[in-house]
C-alpha cells in the first residue's frame, strides 16, 4: 500500500518541532522522500521489486526498462499472447557459457529462452541463450524506482513498512541542511537509523542478485 506524503512529513515535522513548516518547507521535505525511496531500493532492491512482461531484443543483450535500478530474476518464456506461460528460464554463470560455447553469442536465434546470464557490475543489463528472436517474451522480475511525487496530497509507492526508515533518512538530510538549524551530530544518528533498517549485515550487497546462490 502506497505511504501518504502528507503523513511522512506530519511525522518528521513533528520530530524536527517544525510542524508549521517554517525552517524546513514542503517542497524540500517532498524531495527528501524521493531521495529515501531511490536510496532504499539501490540498497534493497527487493524494496520495490515488480514483475513484468519483457518483449526481448534481438541476439543475446538485453536491457531493462530505464526506471529499473536491478535485475532480480528471468522466470519463465511468455507466449506471444503476451500472458499465456511457457518454458521456465534458469539462470546460467555466463563463463560457463563461454568455455563450453564460445560461439554462444551467434548461436541460431530462437523464440524459446532456456537461460540468462547476469553480471553485478551492470546491472540493468542480461544475457539470454539461445539468442532472441525480436518480439520474444520473458516474464522478469527486477527492481523498480518508484514514480517521483510532487505533492503533499500524493503518496510514495513504497511499502508501508517503510515508513520509518523515509522518516530517518528525511530527519537525516533535514539537519545536515547547511543552515543555522543543521546539526551533524543527529543527523549522524538519524542516518546511522536508516542505514541500520535498509542494510543486513548478514549479506553483501548482491545478495539479491540472480548470482548470489549457485546453480
Amino acid at each position: 500500500m502506497p505511504i501518504a506524503a502528507a503523513d511522512l512529513i506530519s511525522r518528521a515535522s513533528k520530530i524536527l518541532q517544525d510542524e508549521q513548516h517554517i525552517r524546513w518547507e514542503v517542497p524540500e521535505l517532498l524531495e527528501w522522500i524521493n531521495d529515501a525511496a531511490r536510496e532504499i531500493i539501490v540498497r534493497r532492491p527487493a524494496a520495490r521489486a515488480v514483475t513484468d512482461v519483457l518483449t526481448l531484443a534481438e541476439g543475446t543483450k538485453q536491457d531493462l526498462p530505464a526506471d529499473s535500478v536491478e535485475l532480480l530474476d528471468v522466470v519463465r518464456n511468455i507466449k506471444a499472447d503476451g500472458s499465456t506461460p511457457g518454458r521456465a528460464i534458469r539462470r546460467v554463470d555466463r563463463q560457463l557459457l563461454d568455455d563450453q560455447y564460445p560461439d554462444w553469442h551467434a548461436a541460431r536465434k530462437s523464440g524459446t529462452i532456456k537461460h540468462f546470464a547476469f553480471d553485478e557490475r551492470s546491472p540493468k543489463v542480461f544475457y539470454v541463450y539461445p539468442p532472441a528472436v525480436a518480439g520474444a517474451k520473458v516474464e522478469a522480475l527486477y527492481s523498480q524506482l518508484p514514480p517521483t511525487i510532487t505533492q503533499e496530497s500524493e503518496a510514495i509507492d513504497m511499502g508501508a513498512e517503510y515508513v520509518n526508515v523515509m522518516v530517518s533518512y528525511m530527519v537525516y538530510r533535514a539537519f545536515s541542511k547547511d543552515s543555522e538549524f543543521a546539526n551533524g551530530t543527529v543527523a549522524a544518528l538519524h542516518y546511522q537509523a536508516f542505514i541500520d533498517a535498509v542494510t543486513d549485515n548478514n549479506q553483501i550487497t548482491t545478495a539479491f542478485s540472480p548470482n548470489a546462490n549457485s546453480v
